[in-house]
């Protein structure tokens, strides 16, 4: 008689998970790396680390390892039109990170994941406005709440700060990002096919700028906090939110994940509390709770 020694894998027993189970669970990691994403660049300015630094980890390991999907699918990239693909590379690529990354050397997370994630349905809103008309304001009482929560922390936030400046810098990355998303949709670009041409021309821009700054602070961190900083920004934001939140969409729907991704704002500030010290002030918090309560009103059905 013959015995065969059992896997240890097979002792683990998983639970299955329901279609809607594994969505709610996609998104929470969606929201986990969107969250990270700004600690990352606020940890990265304490550390004395320039946007392009972290830049480096952001978009060159993508780029690497998407490399053969790109030049697979050169003929489809090659065909996206030149307008489109600067939208799509100034509003998510680059230009986007190091405006993002240099407003967040001046600013608490708390503040900055309010006003980039948490006004895109009003700056999506303006922009179809301003291309098609007011029938893009039909939500206008919850575009209204955000717009006075952005007023709330531009008066008294950034005044508080002496930093309005940065604040705007926020909200035209808010524009930027806006901008992005209605190019990706019109280029038709899958989410992988976007992550490749996104990662390979920011690393091919990002090369003279190494060049005149190249990344000594980088390479002197700890071992810990650079891989803490390649995991969040290389493989989270760069590969793995790609998947984790088109899992989302398939399993829950647009609407529901758009609705969720409002905690975004309130998940990084409360991690910047616990992680940085970062605790927010009465004006953030209100301008937090109009920003989000707008963006759930506007993810009501019609």
């Amino acid at each position: 008689m013959q015995f065969r020694a059992a896997s240890p894998w097979a002792l683990i027993r998983l639970p299955a998970l329901s279609a809607s189970q594994l969505g709610w669970a996609a998104m929470g990691l969606t929201l986990l790396i969107w969250a990270g994403f700004f600690l990352s660049l606020r940890a990265g300015a304490k550390a004395a680390l320039a946007p392009t630094d972290l830049a480096l980890l952001r978009f060159l390991p993508a780029a690497l390892l998407l490399a053969p999907l790109a030049w697979a699918r050169r003929r489809r990239l090659l065909q996206v039109p030149p307008r489109l693909l600067l939208a799509i590379l100034f509003g998510a690529g680059l230009p986007y990170f190091l405006l993002a990354g240099w407003a967040m050397r001046h600013a608490p997370v708390a503040d900055g994941a309010t006003l980039i994630p948490g006004t895109l349905p009003l700056s999506a809103a303006l922009l179809a406005a301003f291309a098609s008309g007011r029938a893009a304001l039909a939500r206008w009482p919850a575009l209204l709440a955000i717009a006075v929560g952005v007023l709330v922390l531009l008066v008294l936030g950034s005044g508080a700060s002496g930093a309005a400046w940065v604040y705007g810098l926020f909200l035209l990355c808010s524009l930027l990002w806006s901008n992005y998303t209605l190019a990706l949709r019109r280029a038709g670009l899958q989410p992988l096919e976007a992550v490749a041409l996104l990662a390979l021309l920011s690393s091919l821009l990002l090369l003279p700028l190494l060049v005149w700054q190249p990344p000594t602070a980088l390479l002197a961190l700890p071992t810990y906090t650079l891989l803490l900083q390649f995991l969040v920004q290389g493989l989270g934001v760069g590969l793995v939110s790609t998947f984790s939140f088109s899992l989302a969409v398939a399993r829950l729907g647009a609407q529901r994940c758009a609705a969720a991704g409002a905690l975004t704002p309130v998940l990084a500030g409360l991690l910047a509390w616990a992680l940085l010290g970062e605790a927010p002030g009465l004006a953030t918090l209100v301008g937090m709770g109009l920003i989000v309560g707008g963006v759930l009103w506007s993810q009501r059905r019609v």
